[in-house]
């Protein structure tokens, strides 16, 4: 039997919405539903299909429950989850469906992302995952001083829905790292669950929204808190790189020359950071103080 897919698409009322739907709407493997889920006031523009079904939270509820409440309320037995801000290529779905055609009832699927943000477009992730490589080491294990080397980001998801119903979208609003957290969960639940990651950049991100680099807030104490609660099985290596990148990357753009430090002895204390990690962190330094000295 074919799969029938759900969207799953949690917004706020963004303009960039419409565009979103569009591109679910448009695969070349037709989508059973697009279930837009309204955690915000207001309505939202959408296009016209009968395929669209707009659902509203109480308020408030964040985007990872917010994805779960789409969730539950799909009928589909794979879901698809796309970010209001993110489109998708039309052969997306066709694309990871036809890649995890010999697995078994439970997987997987994401792909690589076109990155539109300042500067030119790039492509993440620079190396894909290993279908059964432990999902800390590939994301947080730093391989040079550059961001973008390992992401499975949230609009490449394509899983059954029996996945989401094990392991459930619970992360409060607010929450930092909500799509690792939800991916650790899913590996401890299905220990043999394969990740099958396109090389094919099959969504257009947009990292103009919401990015780490533009919250303007030091909040450097939540990801060290982070890493201590969900690396602590971790190796040496993916804790140390872990700590003097994504905390430190919170503090550059709070200019929190604490937090930077904060962050660096986190790392030196639980961890044994690459070279590529130590690089990024010890450059911090250097930037934090000198956006003190031209401020």
């Amino acid at each position: 039997m074919k799969p029938t897919v759900s969207v799953v698409i949690p917004t706020i009322g963004r303009s960039s919405l419409f565009a979103a739907v569009e591109s679910a709407l448009a695969q070349t493997y037709p989508v059973a539903e697009v279930i837009v889920v309204v955690d915000a006031s207001g309505e939202v523009a959408v296009p016209t299909d009968d395929r669209i079904k707009v659902i509203h939270t109480s308020g408030g509820l964040g985007s990872s429950r917010a994805r779960q409440f789409g969730i539950d309320s799909s009928t589909g037995s794979v879901i698809a989850l796309l970010d209001d801000d993110d489109v998708w290529l039309p052969e997306k779905v066709a694309s990871q469906l036809a890649a995890v055609s010999d697995c078994s009832d439970e997987w997987i699927a994401s792909c690589s992302v076109e990155v539109r943000g300042d500067g030119p477009p790039r492509v993440w992730p620079r190396r894909l995952i290993e279908p059964r490589q432990p999902v800390a080491d590939f994301i947080f294990r730093f391989h040079s001083p550059r961001f973008g080397g390992a992401s499975v980001q949230t609009s490449t998801l394509l899983f059954p829905r029996l996945v989401a119903e094990r392991v459930p979208w619970t992360a409060p609003r607010g929450t930092l790292h909500d799509d690792p957290t939800w991916l650790l969960a899913v590996r401890k639940e299905f220990p043999d669950v394969p990740i099958v990651q396109l090389r094919e950049p099959l969504v257009r991100y947009d990292l103009s929204h919401g990015s780490l680099s533009r919250t303007g807030r030091d909040q450097s104490a939540g990801y060290i808190a982070w890493g201590r609660e969900h690396l602590a099985s971790s190796n040496r290596r993916t804790r140390g790189d872990y700590f003097l990148t994504s905390p430190v990357a919170s503090a550059i753009a709070g200019g929190s020359l604490l937090g930077v430090l904060r962050s660096i002895a986190t790392g030196l204390r639980y961890g044994t950071p690459g070279p590529g990690a130590l690089v990024y962190a010890f450059a911090a330094i250097a930037r934090v103080l000198l956006g003190k000295v031209r401020s």
